[in-house]
Parts: structure tokens; sequence; C-alpha cells
């Protein structure tokens, strides 16, 4: 009775969040730590499925959607571009507020303080690890949830790519609409925050050197947390089909919401917006699919090829195509503006309204000073630079701080006598 309740095809998400477990585990344990690109999960999953026999279906149903999740990648990246080029308003402040208005502080700093009790120099803990597993595993538990669907309740999984599919897309509209900067930059970069360690990327970067510049092409998109609404939505369809044999899942969904406060990559308030994104997109599923109500003994995927619908493949070929190139071309570019010219698209080229509007609020912060220096340095303006630079330099610390200022005054001045040409524009 035990053995049949839980075998993988009465509860194939146990099956899987078992195996995911077993996989976290292995690499906790033998100290690898990697992240796995969007592309390579998706190719082993048409492994999977080639495996299955089950390909021409499975591109019938699934190539559109996975051109559109690549697109979507691509379109992150090409959103800071827009932000930096444009000078768009980025926001700083108010997420402060709101966390400080609900919970006294900053939950991303509580949580260090609370449990963080390692860093770089003398080796990130286990748990910092798992955390870290746990936090690059969000896109292979999506693909993994969605395929899971697709091969056992396929009923369901034309409602899993329409939720999906507006979540992503109004994630987008969130990211250029309202960028914001996360806690470890309002921490790190601007000195708002006390500290707050990016322990995650430090353990990547100390796995595979430099990973973090192939999947953070937009630091400033945290509002709202698609690493929060992914796996909320994940638990939403899973609830409507398995309700509680889905179980192991809720738990990994509660594991990553803490994952991406305690590595300071979101707020609490990113993480609701996520929750609401998710609850709405639902919705909007059931009724975009409220004539799709599922048969009570519906096929599953894994009985035959008879599901494959000719022209309908072909479709699918054409328009998957098409929109996993246009996805290939914007990535492509966007690799080529970050590799060949950095400095326009660094962290101080975005324009941080809060700073500008409040300026006054922060002259004795030295970070908040140097950002406004390097922006306007960025941008051309060398005689505003060196002024904030040189307030910089007044305020100055400790050595470090004043080679920084110094460095500052004295680049300024040597573009001032060049002539004025912006730094890597021309190239």
């Amino acid at each position: 009775m035990l053995r049949e309740k839980f075998s993988p095809r009465r509860s194939p998400v146990l099956l899987v969040v078992g195996l995911l477990a077993v996989l976290i585990l292995i690499l906790v344990l033998s100290k690898r730590f990697f992240f796995v690109p969007k592309i390579l999960i998706i190719l082993l999953v048409i492994l999977a499925v080639t495996a299955l026999g089950k390909v021409k279906l499975f591109l019938q149903d699934w190539f559109v959607f996975i051109g559109f999740i690549y697109l979507f990648d691509s379109f992150r990246g090409s959103i800071f571009i827009a932000t930096c080029r444009l000078g768009l308003p980025v926001h700083t402040l108010y997420v402060i507020r709101i966390e400080q208005l609900l919970f006294g502080g900053v939950p991303s700093v509580m949580l260090q303080n609370l449990f963080l009790r390692s860093d770089a120099a003398s080796g990130f803990g286990w748990f910092e690890k798992l955390i870290t597993v746990a936090h690059g595993s969000h896109f292979v538990a999506f693909l993994l949830i969605g395929f899971i669907i697709w091969f056992y309740r396929p009923q369901y999984f034309r409602f899993f790519k329409v939720s999906f599919s507006l979540t992503i897309f109004l994630g987008l509209l969130g990211y250029f609409g309202v960028p914001t900067v996360p806690p470890w930059m309002a921490s790190n970069v601007f000195g708002l925050l006390p500290r707050i360690v990016r322990f995650n990327a430090i353990i990547y970067n100390l796995a595979i050197p430099d990973i973090t510049s192939g999947f953070d092409t937009n630091p400033i998109a945290a509002m709202p947390s698609l690493h929060a609404a992914f796996p909320f939505l994940c638990a939403l369809i899973l609830w409507r089909i398995y309700r509680f044999k889905a179980w192991p899942f809720y738990l990994y969904a509660l594991l990553m919401q803490f994952a991406i406060v305690y590595t300071g990559d979101h707020y609490v308030t990113d993480v609701l917006a996520g929750f609401v994104l998710g609850v709405f997109c639902y919705a909007a599923a059931l009724v975009i699919t409220r004539k799709d109500a599922p048969a009570e003994e519906p096929a599953a995927a894994g009985t035959a090829e008879a599901a494959v619908i000719p022209r309908k493949l072909v479709k699918a070929l054409a328009g998957g195509l098409v929109i996993l190139l246009a996805g290939i071309v914007i990535g492509s570019y966007n690799r080529d503006q970050f590799l060949h010219n950095p400095t326009a698209y660094g962290l101080y080229v975005p324009r941080y309204a809060d700073f500008f509007r409040h300026e006054a609020d922060y002259e004795a912060n030295f970070q908040v000073q140097y950002y406004l220096g390097s922006h306007h340095f960025l941008k051309g303006d060398y005689d505003r630079a060196i002024v904030y630079f040189e307030k910089c330099l007044a305020m100055a610390r400790n050595e470090a701080e004043r080679q920084r200022a110094e460095t500052g005054i004295r680049m300024s001045r040597e573009h001032q006598a060049g002539g004025g040409t912006r730094p890597d524009r021309n190239r």
C-alpha cells in the first residue's frame, strides 16, 4: 500500500524533488558548485524525450514556449542596456522604506546577522553552499515541473504555458517600468544598508570564474522577483493537480523564498510582488483556458504520439525557430555590448533617481558621492565629476577611499585635457 502510494507514477513530483535533493546533496558533499545555463537544461530535456520516443510531440507542445523562454532571457539584458542608454530612472529607496515600515529593518540584513558566520576568506559553510545551489536551481525546477505536467497530466500543460508566459511578460514590464536596486547593491555599492555578503555570487565564481557575467545581465531586475513568482506559480499549479502529494515542492518553494532574501538578491517586498504576480497570472490563465476543462481520465503524453498533428507541428517548429533565432540575435548583440563597451553598462551608469532628487541627503555618504562622480564621468561631464570626487577626497575615511577619489580626479582631468571624449564610447 505504502509503496503504491509513493510510486513515481502516483507522485511524480515526489520523485523529481527527491532526485533534485540527491543532486544538491552530492554537490554539497563533493564541494562542486555550478550554475547550469538554461540552454543546457533545455538540451538535456530534449535528450530525455528522445530516449522516450516522444520528440515530435515534445516539439509540437514545447518548442514555441522554449523559444519564448530564451527570448525572455535576452530581453532581460536588453532592458538593462535601454535603461543605461536612455537614462531611465532607477529606484532605490522605496523598497527600503517599505521593509523598514513592515519589519523595522531589512530582512536580508537581519538574516545574515543571524545565520552568516563565514566569509570568502575563511570559506563559506555548508548552509550557504546549499542555499546557493537551491538558488541556482530556480530555472531547472521550473522546467522539470513543466515536464512532469506535460508527461503525466498533459490536459493542464496549456494552462502551465499560458500562466508562465504571462508571468514572464509582465515580469519584463516590471523590470522596464520599475527598475529597482536589490539589497546587496544598496549595501555594497551605495552604503545605504549594513554590510550584506552576496555569497552566492562569490561561490558561483569560485567554482567557475566570471560565471555571473553569463546570467546576471540585469543587476537591477529585482521588482517583481521572478525567483519568487516561478516556484510560487508552480506550487499553485501543482496544488490544483496533486494537492498534498506535491508537498516536497512546496518545501522547496519556501526554501527558494528564504534563499533569495538571505543572499541579498531580493527584498521581501520583491517576493510579495512576485506572489501577487503569480496569483494574477494563475487567475488570468484560468480565464484564458476555461474552455480547456480537463477530462476526468486524460491520456498521458507518455502513451503514444497519436496526439501529434502534422500541421500543428510545422507551425510550432516554424514559430519556435523564429522566436529562438530572435532570442539568439538579441542575446548576441547584448553580449557584444557588454564585452566591448563594459564601462557603458557598469553599475555606475544607470540614473539612480533618488540620489539626484535628494542629493543633499547624501552629502556625507562617500559611496553615493563616488557614484555621482563616476556617473558624470561616464557621461562625459568631467567638470561635475571632479566636484563629486573632490567631495569624496575630503571625506575619505581610509587609504583605499582616498586612492579611489584621487584616481577619479586624475582621470577626469586627463579626459578634460584630452578634449572630453567619453570613455569607451567610440570603441
